[in-house]
């Protein structure tokens, strides 16, 4: 097959029982097309192939021109953190029910990636946030969020108090259970349970949303893209905040601290098919009503 990608990576669900079949037909499907196939040691478990073909997470995009991932949004999040810093394109199959993010599914999985193999996708960038713990005017921890980063109380019933600065302006002060800086990719997760809009998937945008505030009139905010974000927690009541990017696990915030955030210059490259719709996945996924008949 005549084709742009030539080397592609596969990333799977970690632990997954029901990979396997889909994962050896996919491997199948890229290899009987001429294609290189690099595979991370996890997702290598469950098929038969040279040592050389064995690459580790954070090095695969280095050898491939395309990255697969085969799982669901969780993966594929992974997935998109590991290539936040390389510019090759993703696609995520997935193993479930439709995922927000993955949209192939093993059934179809033969003709949709045969059509984008042969240059029949579309394609769109997505904004991914940095985050840095900032203590003594010194970087302590580093991480990247294709969703959300998320600052709550931990293991306490009691509130805690943040403050939030847009562009080093200073935005508000909350008494809250915590607060969500998300994505457009992320306003379908945890901030969508939190009461935050629904964002188009390409917007160069951010969302700030409170978690179960005290004042009632603290509202979710949508701020441009380009902004950094920070954040101050204080510990009047000496309760603990723990900070979360994704599902990655930061050390805990303290006292003094300041947790900036901004995206990435580099955006994710996600490939779709061609009759990828998000308002249907949106009809789809939140129960809405079903589109006009013809």
């Amino acid at each position: 097959m005549n084709t742009q990608f030539k080397r592609i990576g596969l990333i799977s669900k970690p632990d997954a029982n029901d990979i396997s079949a889909p994962l050896q037909a996919l491997y199948k499907l890229l290899t009987n097309a001429g294609i290189k196939v690099y595979i991370e040691p996890e997702t290598a478990r469950h098929i038969s192939l040279s040592s050389e073909q064995i690459t580790p997470l954070e090095s695969l995009a280095e050898h491939c021109d395309l990255i697969m991932s085969i799982g669901g949004d969780g993966t594929l999040l992974s997935a998109a953190r590991a290539l936040v810093n390389t510019n090759v394109p993703l696609i995520g199959i997935n193993l479930g029910t439709l995922g927000f993010l993955v949209d192939i599914s093993p059934e179809e999985m033969g003709d949709k990636i045969k059509q984008i193999l042969e240059g029949k996708y579309h394609e769109e960038e997505r904004i991914i946030l940095n985050t840095r713990i900032i203590r003594n005017n010194v970087v302590i921890h580093e991480q990247s969020a294709f969703n959300e980063v998320a600052i709550h109380r931990l293991k306490s019933p009691g509130l805690i108090d943040i403050e939030t600065y847009v562009d080093e302006k200073f935005v508000n002060s909350q008494r809250s259970d915590g607060l969500i800086i998300a994505t457009p990719t992320g306003s379908t997760a945890y901030a969508l349970s939190g009461g935050g809009p629904l964002m188009s998937p390409s917007l160069d945008a951010i969302v700030l949303v409170p978690i179960n505030p005290h004042t009632l009139s603290n509202r979710p905010i949508v701020i441009d893209g380009k902004s950094e974000v920070g954040i101050k927690f204080s510990q009047r009541d000496k309760h603990k905040a723990q900070l979360t990017c994704d599902n990655v696990i930061l050390p805990d915030v303290l006292e003094g601290d300041l947790v900036s955030i901004k995206r990435y210059e580099n955006k994710i490259r996600l490939l779709h098919p061609t009759d990828h719709d998000f308002f249907n996945i949106l009809r789809v996924k939140l129960g809405w009503s079903r589109a006009p008949q013809a």
